[in-house]
Parts: C-alpha cells; structure tokens; sequence
C-alpha cells in the first residue's frame, strides 16, 4: 500500500507488529499457566484482565495528556524496554499471585503506549488515510492473533509457557529497536492554531478538560462511546472464561485455546481487509453493530457446544466471532482518529482507556460470579443472546446513534 511508503509510518507499523505477535504468545502463556498447569478457579482467572486494566482506569488520562504535550516516539520507546525487562521476569513468577502481580506493574508501563501511538499516527498519516492506516494496523493486530496463538499454543503445550513469554520479551526489544531508527522527528505541524492544542503554558487540569470537553460535544464520538461501553460490558462478562468452557467441554485439549483465537484472526483479517479497500465507512450501524452481532453469536455457539460434537463447531463459531470482531475493532479506532482532532487524540484515547479499562475490571468478576452461580455453558448462551442484542440495536438504531445528514457527506456532524 500507498502508506506504507511513508518513512515513519512504516517503521511504527513494523515495530506495531512485533510487539503484537508476541503479545499473543504472552497472552497463550499467561492462560495457560493459570488455567492449566496451576488449575486456577474462574474466580482467580477473572483477576487477569483485573492487572491488566486497573493501572488504566487511574492513570490512562494523565498519559493521554502526556502523549498531546511530550515527544510520542521517546514513550513509545521507553515503554517497550520497561515491558521486556518485566516480560523476563514473568518467567520467574513462581505462582499465580506473583504473576499477577508483575502483569500490573507490567500494565502500569504499557499505558502509555496506546495514547502516543494514536496520537503519532494522527501526525504523520493525512486524513484520507486515516481508514488504510486503521486498516493495517487491524491487520497487523490480527495476523499477529492467527499466528501467534497457533505457534504459541504448540510452543506452550509441547515445550513450555516460559518460551512463549521469551519471545514476547525479544518482541518488545524488537519494536524499540525499530522506534529507534525512526530518528528526530517533528511531531506537530507547524502553523496549527486548533483549540485543542496545548501549548506549554496551559495547565494540565485544563488541557485534562478540553478532553472531555471534546468528547461530550462531538455528538457521533459521544453516541458511539457509549454504544462501545455498553457492548464491551458484556462481551468481557465472558471473555477471560473460554478456557473455562473449553477446559469442561474439551478437556485434555489445551492446544484448542490456540485454534480457536487463531480462527477468530483469520475472521477478523478477512473483515480487515476488506475494509481496507474502502476510503471511508459511510455506515457506522452495519459496521459496529453487525461486527458485536456477530460476536454474540460466537459466545451464544460457544456456550451451546456439547462435547463430542467435534472441534470444527467452535472453530466456525470462532471464525464469524473473527468477522465481527475485525468490523468493530477497526471501524471503532477509524471513528476515533476521524472525529478528533489531531492535537487531542493522546487525551481522548487516555479517557476512552480509562473509561474502558473500569469495564475490564467490573465486567470480568460479574463474569466470574456469573459462571460459578448459573454454570459456564448457561452463563455464556445468555450473554452470547445480550451481546448479540446490543449489536443488532446498534443497526436499527443506527440513525439515533451515528446521525448524518446524507450517506454521501464527507464529514461526520457534531453537536458544536
């Protein structure tokens, strides 16, 4: 692609899919360390996604404003060496406790990534590109969900869970050192004189307010939060707990956990490329609520699955989850970087994470309860049925939500 003539934009998109790949080795490991070879309850399982987002919901924010006011490439940087000298140490954790308890030290660090990165990619790609850069981002993200967990189920069920963590280590070393050849760079236009900037004077509460201020009166950025929040809420009602179901369904399987993510990234870069073809989403509705339509039906097929019914049932189920997964994830960060302005996307990513990462901590022990109250398979037939009722309001609703004056107007509208 055109893009990926762009310098810096390249080298952020390889370094971007180094640390991807061996998130999902990581994220094999972790799992199956807890749910395997330590036999942790759901309970205990529900506090992973706990570590991850606790230090987001009381510091995303401060980083957003960090990513709008200092040097995103010198973050960006100084995050992947902080998370591959603490990946190392994760092979050390010699329980779940400790493990834990470096992934929310590990968390900590990781925050400011996503902010600087935004915020980065806003700088250096034009507007018109906006849906490709998404896109291959997206793509990235899910070659890395289709490779990674393949390779690193294999690797963690035939050698170890400490090799997985390795090569996410050396990942992370891999993205610095890409980052690193990157160079100077000038990362704000000259000439600009948005009101979302933030010059040295302004004071860090104010700037803080202007996010906020931003995000409350762009009517399409506002409806669409909300309509991300409410979706996210009860997909991650279950979403730490597959190694739950597949633990009782298919037992003696573990490589499984693998496969399945694996065919949720081959739906889900389908979707991707697909979407990249387009130059701009000019349906918010079907995109967003068709994509979390399609993932209630991947957790509703889940949670109806019976054993002995053979492994191609998940993988299908798998594989359209994939599909909705890739239209929602991308049409999510295109809306995000189109409807902000440039100056502002470090603050708004920081509040949409911290807004976010509450979820992932309250959503997750609800889910936990939930399953040790109603049972794995009930529990997740009736949130597959929430899931897929949010999305399918997000397409009726579509006009109420996502309003445009015509399919063919360029601009998104907002409330100011």
């Amino acid at each position: 692609m055109m893009l990926l003539k762009n310098r810096v934009f390249a080298k952020m998109f390889a370094a971007y899919g180094l640390s991807t790949l061996g998130d999902w080795f990581d994220f094999i490991a972790l799992s199956m360390l807890l749910g395997y070879v330590w036999k942790a309850e759901p309970m205990t399982l529900a506090l992973l996604p706990l570590a991850y987002a606790l230090p987001s919901v009381f510091l995303s924010q401060f980083a957003g404003i960090a990513a709008d006011r200092f040097g995103k490439l010198k973050v960006m940087i100084i995050t992947d060496l902080i998370r591959f000298g603490l990946t190392l140490l994760l092979i050390l954790a010699p329980n779940p406790w400790w493990l834990l308890g470096i992934v929310l030290i590990r968390s900590t660090a990781e925050i400011f990534y996503a902010p600087a990165h935004q915020a980065l990619t806003r700088h250096v790609v034009s507007e018109d590109q906006l849906l490709q850069a998404a896109s291959l981002n997206g793509s990235v993200f899910q070659s890395g969900k289709l490779i990674g967990p393949l390779l690193g189920g294999i690797a963690a069920a035939f050698v170890s869970p400490a090799v997985c963590l390795l090569i996410n280590a050396l990942s992370f070393l891999g993205s610095a050192a890409c980052l690193l050849g990157i160079g100077s760079i000038r990362e704000s236009a000259q000439g600009e004189t948005n009101t979302a900037e933030t010059p040295e004077h302004t004071s860090w509460i104010a700037t803080w307010l202007e996010g906020w201020r931003i995000l409350l009166h762009n009517r399409t950025l506002f409806f669409s939060t909300l309509f991300f929040l409410v979706s996210l809420t009860a997909i991650q009602l279950v979403d730490a707990q597959f190694v739950v179901i597949l633990r009782e369904k298919a037992p003696g399987q573990p490589e499984l956990l693998g496969y399945m993510i694996s065919a949720i990234g081959v739906g889900a870069l389908l979707a991707v490329m697909w979407l990249s073809r387009l130059k701009e989403i000019v349906s918010y509705g079907w995109v967003l609520g068709g994509g979390v339509l399609l993932i209630g039906v991947m957790v509703t097929w889940a949670g109806l699955y019976q054993p002995g019914s053979g492994v191609s049932w998940l993988l299908l189920a798998a594989f359209l989850g994939g599909i909705g997964t890739g239209l929602a994830s991308v049409g999510s960060n295109y809306l995000r970087q189109k409807e902000t302005p440039k100056e502002a996307i470090g603050r708004v990513t920081g509040i949409l994470d911290s807004l976010s990462s509450s979820i992932f901590i309250v959503a997750p022990l609800l889910g936990g309860a939930l399953i040790q109250t109603w049972g794995v398979s009930l529990s997740f037939q009736w949130t597959g049925i929430l899931i897929g009722g949010i999305g399918a309001s997000g397409i009726l609703l579509q006009k109420v939500i996502w309003k445009r004056k015509s399919v063919q107007n360029e601009s998104l509208q907002g409330w100011g």
